[in-house]
């Protein structure tokens, strides 16, 4: 997908970077510590039964195997912190799909000091770690009988907490040239719009709404600090990966009478409305 070290299309953009102080006039540190905002996946826990959960992974993993490939995952353990948890199965069923466990958030002390011993780190809630809630019964209403919705089992989540954001930053970015193949573009506040078109392998993150004036090839995520009311939007739909607030849907399952249309996407009661425009 990219070229070696001096590719320009490998290159990551953030907008604006985090640290503005760190390292500048240090010429002896071995090092720079300092927060990032990276794409992890939560797989929040429901059942205790094993072959379940790998027959059920399996079939998840196969859907999109290129993004799942290598894709660090945090076990959430909070809606089975009362039952027996196999856990060393479980992260070897992660890891047999091509998973990267990496952690666990909830669970028992039990729980917490076996993933200790697994060298998992233990995520407190604090950490930015956040699971969609399970959605409440609706009743459909005329204008959504024409949507298409998508609830997912394996929510995205930030790894970077909304009170960590820096408090100097424009509340709308705009991009004039296209995002192309192996770039990332990562804003910390406000909405993105992109006047250009998304390649495939790219990735664009915003917490607040994205609009993207050409086409959409890549991946897109908004309201990755949790903002329910993002939106997606874009002239022609190609994405390989959506998400809004957590809840995302990959290209295998997108409605084939909405490939290549001028749509948007919405998060309503924890699944994703897409509607043509």
């Amino acid at each position: 997908m990219t070229g070696g070290p001096s590719d320009r299309r490998s290159r990551i953009y953030f907008l604006p970077s985090m640290d503005r102080t760190a390292g500048k006039n240090d010429s002896r540190a071995a090092f720079d510590l300092k927060g990032a905002a990276f794409t992890i996946l939560v797989l929040s826990l429901r059942s205790t039964d094993m072959n379940a959960v790998a027959a059920q992974l399996a079939e998840k993993a196969g859907q999109a195997p290129d993004f799942f490939r290598n894709a660090p995952v945090v076990i959430s353990m909070q809606q089975v912190e009362n039952e027996l948890v196999d856990l060393a199965m479980l992260v070897n069923l992660l890891r047999n799909q091509g998973f990267i466990p990496v952690g666990i958030t909830g669970g028992t002390e039990e729980q917490k000091q076996q993933a200790a011993a697994m060298e998992l780190a233990v995520l407190a809630a604090r950490a930015g770690i956040r699971t969609v809630p399970e959605p409440e019964e609706q009743t459909s209403s005329p204008d959504e009988d024409s949507e298409e919705t998508v609830e997912q089992e394996l929510p995205i989540a930030p790894a970077l907490s909304a009170a960590s954001q820096p408090d100097e930053i424009e509340n709308v970015h705009i991009l004039t040239e296209p995002v192309r193949s192996g770039q990332r573009v990562v804003i910390r506040q406000g909405d993105l719009t992109i006047l250009a078109s998304v390649g495939s392998g790219a990735e664009i993150s915003a917490p607040g709404s994205i609009h993207i004036y050409g086409t959409l090839r890549g991946r897109a995520f908004a309201g990755c600090d949790g903002n329910v009311n993002a939106r997606i939007f874009c002239q022609k739909m190609e994405a390989e990966l959506v998400s809004i607030a957590g809840v995302h849907l990959v290209s295998e399952d997108f409605p084939e009478h909405l490939r290549f249309k001028a749509i948007q996407i919405r998060l309503h009661g924890g699944r994703l409305h897409i509607t043509s425009l």
